[in-house]
């Protein structure tokens, strides 16, 4: 889908009669932590429109990327999926091997894996892996990128990197940094309703009222089509924070340390199965 922006006169781009926008073509299902889950990965095989298809499984997130690749590849085979490549590596140098770069050329379906965020960004951020990642993205349909726990946090163009969920709602304890951008204007927390880590998304949302906070529970998951309509998959619930009614928060008044006051945020709670519009902030029917 095309979206055509108006610019107005007197404006730096009231030369430009109108700018594209286009939207990713490609499938992002963010994954909000658990043990493998035959409903997940049968998803991603009906989406890339693959009976058999080519899976990376990309284990940089962790510190025990053997035992992660055996396992996942157990779970893929006992599925019938055998065509299933290993990406790890521990160094930014590193992931733009040209062995690494075939192997997203290659594949139908990217998946991240879980274990830290904080190394998927450092690691892959600005490198030549993460650039044709998001060029196939956004131009091929059925292109999928899963991602699990950490795999699904790094999504988000601002995401999470310490913070407990008990002092989630003082101001400063809580420390975010940029994602790898695959999705604009929306935070992504999993682990959600089992860690209780309603006020990290809370304060998220306050620190900046237009991203869209998503929290992903434990086996559960949605898919996002063209970067906007996305579905819930899995088990659990999937809660959704809007920060746009905002009417009052004592954010900048108060000191780090202190807590937070904040007014009018609203809450969607979606089950198994619902659809929700990220441009609208609604539910689909």
């Amino acid at each position: 889908m095309i979206v055509y922006r108006v610019f107005i006169k007197g404006t730096r781009n009231y030369n430009m009669r109108a700018r594209r926008i286009v939207k990713p073509k490609g499938v992002l299902m963010p994954i909000g932590g658990g043990e493998d889950s035959q409903v997940i990965l049968e998803r991603i095989i009906k989406e890339t429109g693959k009976r058999k298809p080519k899976i990376c499984y990309v284990t940089v997130a962790t510190t025990s990327p053997k035992e992660a690749a055996q396992k996942h590849k157990k779970f893929f085979k006992d599925m019938g999926m055998t065509n299933v490549s290993i990406i790890h590596f521990d160094t930014r140098k590193e992931a733009d091997l040209s062995s690494n770069l075939e192997k997203i050329k290659a594949c139908h379906a990217v998946f991240l894996g879980g274990g830290d965020q904080l190394r998927l960004s450092s690691l892959l951020g600005g490198t030549k892996f993460i650039a044709l990642l998001k060029k196939r993205y956004n131009e091929e349909p059925k292109f999928v990128i899963c991602g699990n726990s950490a795999g699904a946090a790094v999504m988000s163009d601002t995401m999470i990197i310490s913070g407990s969920s008990q002092d989630a709602l003082i101001k400063g304890e809580l420390e975010l940094t940029n994602g790898l951008n695959l999705i604009d204007n929306v935070f992504i927390d999993t682990h959600f309703t089992q860690r209780g880590r309603f006020g990290r998304l809370i304060q998220t949302l306050t620190y900046n009222p237009g991203v869209l906070g998503l929290g992903l529970s434990l086996d559960t998951g949605v898919v996002i089509h063209g970067g906007d309509e996305m579905q819930v998959i899995g088990t659990g619930l999937v809660v959704i924070a809007d920060g746009t009614s905002i009417q009052y928060t004592d954010l900048t008044e108060i000191e780090n340390g202190d807590p937070i006051t904040v007014e009018g945020i609203k809450m969607h709670v979606l089950g198994p199965g619902k659809r929700f519009s990220i441009s609208k902030r609604k539910l689909l029917f």
